[in-house]
């Protein structure tokens, strides 16, 4: 009996505090998914960084979630982020 009200209580509690599944990731990692640019956070979940779909709708252009490896003139830019659809095509080889 003593098993069950634990098991509850804890249910409960993670319920309430929107528990999900531990990912493993390193902190800083990033990734697609779907159209949602996602980064790892110190619990090692990920969690979403941008909404590419709603990046798209704001902006009024499409844009998709892509891996970026560049150096601008701010510094060294690496990970996953919305990016517009005709760069991420060209990125690819589908364009110049």
């Amino acid at each position: 009996m003593m098993r069950a009200i634990i098991f509850s209580a804890l249910a409960a509690l993670c319920l309430g505090a929107h528990c999900r599944p531990i990912d493993g990731c390193l902190r800083g990692a990033t990734r697609c998914s779907g159209n949602t640019a996602e980064i790892c956070d110190a619990d090692g979940s990920y969690h979403e960084l941008a909404d590419c779909d709603d990046v798209s709708e704001r902006s009024g252009a499409p844009f998709v979630c892509a891996y970026v490896d560049e150096t601008t003139e701010d510094g060294h830019i690496t990970g996953h982020t919305c990016v517009p659809a005709s760069e991420a095509d060209a990125a690819a080889g589908g364009g110049r």
